[in-house]
């Protein structure tokens, strides 16, 4: 039963799709109207946290993997984009003079970027990004005392990228993101000096209308 009701909610939005189509005037509101685009993504993120002064942080990006949901709106040259991504990262820490640790975090990327038509099938892109931390485990806490999630603060960063639309509703793209907040919540950890994170990513998606 569910599914012919889902069945015939399709028919009718098919049916009233092809009416609306030849409506009087129909097609020229269409054209005039920005495209909208909903999609999944999935890529590799390639991570750091760049720590000024702070010996404790080991430098190096490290690899993991980033997904989520798309919706962009193009007109001409000129789009916009929102998104959604979960985004694991993986950081080493000097636990002691003999061993390392590891912070596991997961965040929220949330990116709001402008997009300019470089080409018929090229897009650049640039924004803002908010990131929020989801979860944070340490093996081991460096303070073993407090929840590792308090270490970290949400941030802001900057992101820059190129987009290629390809055949089939696919899509393949580059970018890099600045971070431009500190995230070390130094009131708990106690390090002082600024904790950024960079990251470099690639990823293929699907559009799916």
């Amino acid at each position: 039963m569910k599914y012919k009701l889902i069945l015939a909610a399709f028919a009718i939005f098919s049916f009233t799709g092809d009416s609306l189509a030849q409506l009087p005037g129909a097609k020229a509101i269409k054209n005039s109207l920005p495209k909208v685009t909903l999609g999944a993504k999935l890529g590799a993120n390639f991570s750091e946290l760049h720590a000024a002064n702070v010996t404790m942080i080991r430098q190096g990006y490290k690899p993991s993997i980033v997904g989520g949901l798309f919706l962009s709106m193009r007109k001409g040259r000129y789009g916009g984009r929102i998104e959604g991504l979960l985004n694991p990262v993986n950081y080493t820490f000097a636990y002691n003079a003999s061993q390392d640790g590891k912070y596991k975090n997961l965040y929220l990327d949330i990116p709001l970027l402008f997009e300019y038509r470089l080409f018929h099938w090229l897009w650049a892109q640039a924004g803002p990004q908010y990131s929020d931390v989801i979860t944070v485990t340490a093996h081991p806490n460096p303070r073993p005392a407090t929840d590792p999630q308090t270490h970290f603060k949400s941030e802001f960063s900057a992101v820059i990228g190129l987009e290629a639309k390809l055949p089939a509703h696919l899509m393949l793209g580059a970018r890099y993101i600045l971070g431009v907040t500190n995230v070390n919540n130094q009131l708990v950890t106690e390090v002082p000096g600024s904790w950024k994170n960079r990251a470099a990513q690639v990823y293929v998606g699907f559009r799916f209308f």
